[in-house]
């Protein structure tokens, strides 16, 4: 998945981007769970994007992210 779809989907889903550090961007979802996207990657790699839904599956459900890409 391209990083700026990902964004995309973390924006629809009310997450804000928390702040960034060299590469890396932390985004906290609405009810304070965050996770870690590597905004220096064009792609994001398929283990990667499972962290990050596994991070935010409590507040946004398990298949958030499958269910953002529809």
């Amino acid at each position: 998945m391209k990083t700026r779809d990902l964004r995309k989907i973390l924006k629809e889903k009310g997450c804000t981007q928390v702040h960034t550090v060299g590469s890396h961007e932390k985004w906290s979802a609405p009810g304070g769970h965050s996770t870690i996207v590597k905004a220096g990657a064009k792609e994001q790699a398929p283990g990667t994007l499972r962290e990050i839904q596994k991070h935010l599956a409590p507040e946004l459900g398990d298949k958030w992210l499958e269910e953002g890409q529809e």
